[in-house]
């Protein structure tokens, strides 16, 4: 169903981004032999050092779906969580979650704006909605 799962996230510089880095690894732990990590240093509006971080995890796509579904469904309930998702999927089929960064790292699932970790989950072959 899914062909990648893609993770990006803004590291502020009083933040450890290796620690963000750590954090989400521990939580997508399946995929440890099948990643791609990428760290772009850029900067904020007032000059401060800004790091992106993009993961993009291969293996068990689908398994991290259903889990963070069935994590979320828990959270907010299926007619919220559905409401959400409605409002979160491309014209491809991909699906877009915004997860709140402060709670990712404490092995929590929240769904976020502010602050967010982005992710990603890209649907492989023809969708149709």
């Amino acid at each position: 169903m899914f062909s990648s799962l893609d993770i990006s996230v803004l590291s502020h510089a009083t933040e450890d981004e290796n620690k963000i880095t750590n954090f989400i690894l521990e939580y997508f732990s399946k995929s440890s032999t099948s990643k791609h990590i990428e760290n772009v240093k850029t900067e904020g509006h007032w000059k401060n050092p800004i790091t992106r971080i993009n993961i993009i995890l291969l293996l068990f796509t689908n398994e991290y779906f259903e889990d963070m579904m069935n994590e979320l469904i828990a959270v907010y309930g299926n007619a919220e969580l559905d409401k959400y998702l409605k409002n979160n999927v491309d014209n491809k089929g991909s699906i877009y979650f915004r997860l709140d960064k402060q709670k990712l790292c404490l092995g929590k699932l929240e769904l976020s704006d502010n602050d967010a970790v982005r992710i990603i989950f890209r649907r492989k072959g023809k969708f149709e909605k």
